[in-house]
């Protein structure tokens, strides 16, 4: 069994694991509200959100120089094995995982693999934020919280405003620096390759617009595939609840670090973003630990083929 194989296993099995441990230590009737579970929506979410990163296959391909763009296969598994890897491996180790993972596909060092990296995290973070501040605005306003609504929703345009501007921003700002750094310099030649990392999203904005416009697609699958889940679990929410729980869980995950990758911080994140949408605490805890555990399986399966093809240099077109 190859390396890459070896790895794959051990973080299926480590996945298997932590998914025993929330079914054996959970609180003792907290799984009343799950006896009605149904399997077809939660196997249905799963396929939809696995599917979602052909999405982000486009949104990549977007951001890339003509020239070095991936198969679309590579690409879609590529963008998933990024996500496991940002889910299961412990503290900030996923972030050096992922970026790892893109020098490799790309064939690129790794001042300009992490270039194109830090620009595809910079877009769906961004994205991230305007549709969790959508979901807030919504939240707000049914209940009652008119004002509260009004400023979530003057945030979400105003990011999405700056999202629109951030190449133009951050050109300008890394070419002002580059020129003041010593030449042959390796600040001035990392601030370069920044720069040049931005170059598609800059002189190209409808390459730009349309990585923006396929994030937000991705994003609609999640939200759909999560809500999908609840549903097959029985616990009821609505979309704006799933898009403030999201950007909950994911920032919780962010601010504290965990040696289970994002498993823990990233839970009761979300499982306080739900508690805004009616669902009681004890159990949205739970069903976070249980969609988080079954939507990392999917994207470690949508991942796979990069891991089983990355040392030949190539994946499945």
């Amino acid at each position: 069994m190859t390396r890459s194989r070896a790895l794959a296993v051990a973080l299926a099995a480590a996945l298997l694991a932590f998914f025993a441990v929330v079914l054996t230590r959970a609180p003792e009737g907290t799984f009343a509200a799950l006896e009605k579970a149904r399997p077809l929506p939660v196997a249905a979410g799963l396929v939809l959100y696995a599917a979602s990163f052909s999405v982000r296959a486009v949104r990549l391909n977007a951001l890339l120089p003509d020239g070095d763009r991936l198969p679309f296969g590579r690409a879609m598994s590529l963008s998933a094995a990024a996500t496991f890897l940002l889910q299961v491996v412990p503290f900030r180790g996923g972030e050096l995982a992922s970026w790892a993972a893109y020098r490799d596909a790309l064939s690129a060092g790794w001042l300009r693999s992490g270039a194109v990296f830090a620009l595809v995290k910079a877009v769906d973070t961004a994205a991230l934020v305007l549709v969790g501040l959508a979901g807030a605005a919504v939240l707000s306003s049914r209940g009652g919280a008119s004002i509260l609504g009004g400023a979530a929703a003057l945030l979400a345009l105003a990011g999405a405003v700056l999202l629109l501007l951030a190449p133009r921003i951050g050109t300008a700002f890394l070419g002002f620096l580059a020129a003041r750094l010593p030449e042959g310099s390796r600040r001035r030649r990392a601030a370069e390759e920044l720069k040049g990392g931005l170059a598609v999203a800059h002189e190209k904005p409808a390459r730009y617009l349309l990585s923006v416009a396929t994030a937000l697609l991705f994003l609609a699958g999640h939200v759909g595939a999560v809500l999908l889940i609840l549903l097959g679990l029985g616990i009821p929410a609505t979309a704006a609840g799933v898009a403030l729980a999201s950007l909950a869980g994911t920032g919780a995950a962010a601010l504290l670090p965990s040696p289970a990758g994002t498993f823990g911080p990233l839970e009761s994140g979300f499982a306080a973003g739900l508690l805004a949408d009616g669902v009681p605490i004890a159990l949205g805890l739970v069903a976070s630990a249980l969609v988080h555990v079954l939507m990392t399986g999917a994207a470690g399966l949508a991942g796979l083929p990069f891991f089983l093809f990355r040392r030949k240099g190539a994946g499945p077109a």
